[in-house]
């Protein structure tokens, strides 16, 4: 995309913000929409997230469908097989009195050479402050091959048809590995997990 087009293309953002916000204000922040609208695709990078030690895969994407429709999609947990080429199964196992529930998720790495699996724990759905939906999930103790997981999705609506959707993701394989590797593992699968829901959303 050219210089100018990404000029444009932040200019529409930010006009479509404008004039959806005095009917439907939405909690996500323009700087994100206006950022995603000018690059025109998904985006992705690893970093440490606040208040965490551990390194992420992050991906984040703008999703033109309504907040409930992109949420419909993060809360199906027994469909996450259809999120990543890399998830091979994914099946509800439990649910706890909080309301949580517990997954169970087995994946293939490195062209499926390796394959790891676990059981994720995902807490009910909780708003942040300045209103951003969040589904969280962690990997129960003692419940897989790999030594931790965690996937966090962050959805704030923008208007009643714009959402901007953030995804993070951590794997600790418990095997020796280049951080470099890890890396590029994560970050790919984060953006691959947002690509989908984007697609599958835009498509209708």
């Amino acid at each position: 995309m050219t210089a100018w087009m990404r000029s444009l293309a932040t200019v529409l953002a930010l006009g479509a913000l404008a004039a959806t916000s005095r009917a439907h204000a939405g909690p996500a922040d323009p700087a994100d929409v206006a950022r995603l609208a000018a690059a025109g695709h998904s985006v992705k990078w690893n970093w440490t997230p606040p208040g965490r030690a551990e390194r992420f895969g992050h991906a984040e994407t703008l999703v033109h469908a309504p907040l409930e429709a992109v949420r419909r999609l993060v809360v199906d947990f027994a469909d996450y097989r259809a999120l990543a080429p890399s998830i091979t199964t994914s099946r509800v196992v439990g649910h706890g009195p909080d309301g949580s529930t517990d997954v169970y998720l087995r994946m293939g790495v490195l062209n499926n050479t390796l394959t790891f699996w676990n059981v994720t724990r995902f807490a009910p759905l909780r708003r942040a402050p300045e209103g951003a939906e969040i589904v969280e999930g962690r990997m129960v103790p003692g419940k897989g091959n790999i030594d931790d997981s965690a996937a966090v999705w962050t959805m704030a609506a923008a208007g009643p048809d714009l959402t901007v959707l953030k995804f993070d993701v951590l794997l600790r394989p418990g095997m020796p590995a280049p951080q470099s590797l890890i890396d590029e593992q994560l970050r790919d699968s984060a953006m691959d997990v947002v690509d989908s829901i984007h697609d599958r959303l835009e498509r209708h």
